[in-house]
């Protein structure tokens, strides 16, 4: 093959890629460019150009696609700047998703031989192993229109500095928390006064609690809780956040998994099966939600501001 039919051969390549408004120019230009080039070469080496170094010379160029996106705008789903937060969400969501549909899949098959323990992992990788691939391709439908609105509306997404710093805590928000977390944990104690006292006797026995629940468990149960509490209170009165206080809701928050997972492991909570089953699978969401949080607090408190000089 003479030199300038590989060059034909690899311009003819790379216009393909191209729209087919700008073949013509785009092909033209790109010969023109590597004739020379090759010329040039061939001066300078003081011999006439052939086949070797015009393969070197294209070669150089790189693939015909990666010289064709020199020339348009590539199609981009997720734009580079947000590749590593869609890969931690990916990594997140799917982890959770499997979690949770792993320990669903143990509480509704009880495993009493390795038989049953491989039958109930077939069963958890067929249906929420591979469904929960569902949540990358959602992810990625929302990054690629992310993408797309920030292209084509560069300036409603411009940057904007913080009003308040990250330090700022949200009075309503705690004093929310706070009310919410009381009323939890009234009901959880006092189920049956939403019956109201009008409901079958069946259905107050169904909310009774179990006796060695209210005895062993319970007193550390709410231990930890009203630990959150007096946290929250601190920081309405204050209205901040400080080192000591992150660092101990994130302990406050590790103390609550580990009385979690002792509580719902430890026995019944619930002299009904039901109950106690919809009560310690809301415990076990609760615990992979706090260890992924107190996981996230860690990991910026230890980064916090490294570039802030000291003073």
């Amino acid at each position: 093959m003479t030199p300038d039919d590989l060059i034909q051969s690899y311009v003819d390549d790379v216009a393909r890629l191209l729209p087919r408004a700008q073949r013509r120019d785009v092909g033209y230009e790109l010969r023109s460019l590597l004739t020379e080039q090759l010329a040039a070469e061939a001066e300078q080496a003081g011999r006439p150009a052939d086949e070797a170094m015009a393969t070197a010379l294209v070669l150089g160029y790189g693939r015909p696609a990666e010289t064709a996106a020199r020339y348009r705008q590539p199609l981009i789903l997720i734009d580079p700047a947000d590749s590593r937060r869609f890969v931690r969400l990916a990594v997140i969501g799917v982890a959770v998703i499997w979690v949770l549909g792993l320990l669903d899949t143990l509480m509704r098959h009880p495993i009493a031989s390795a038989g049953d323990l491989l039958g109930a992992l077939g069963q958890w990788w067929t249906g929420d192993g591979v469904g929960a691939l569902w949540w990358p391709g959602v992810l990625v439908a929302g990054f690629a229109t992310a993408a797309w609105w920030r292209r084509t509306r560069p300036g409603a997404v411009a940057w904007r500095p913080r009003r308040f710093g990250r330090d700022r805590v949200s009075r309503l928000g705690c004093l929310a928390a706070v009310v919410a977390g009381g009323v939890g944990l009234f009901l959880l104690f006092n189920g049956d006064v939403l019956l109201g006292g009008q409901a079958a006797p069946e259905a107050y026995r169904a909310l009774a609690m179990d006796e060695g629940f209210l005895r062993e468990r319970a007193p550390w149960l709410v231990a930890v809780l009203a630990g959150h509490f007096v946290l929250y209170a601190v920081l309405i009165v204050r209205g901040s956040w400080q080192p000591l206080t992150r660092r101990i809701e994130i302990g406050l928050t590790l103390a609550a998994c580990a009385v979690f997972g002792w509580v719902t492991s430890a026995g019944a909570m619930f002299a009904a099966e039901p109950a106690d089953q919809i009560v310690k699978v809301v415990l076990v969401a609760s615990i992979v939600v706090g260890l992924l949080d107190a996981a996230r607090k860690l990991y910026r408190e230890l980064r916090t501001e490294p570039y802030r000089p000291t003073t």
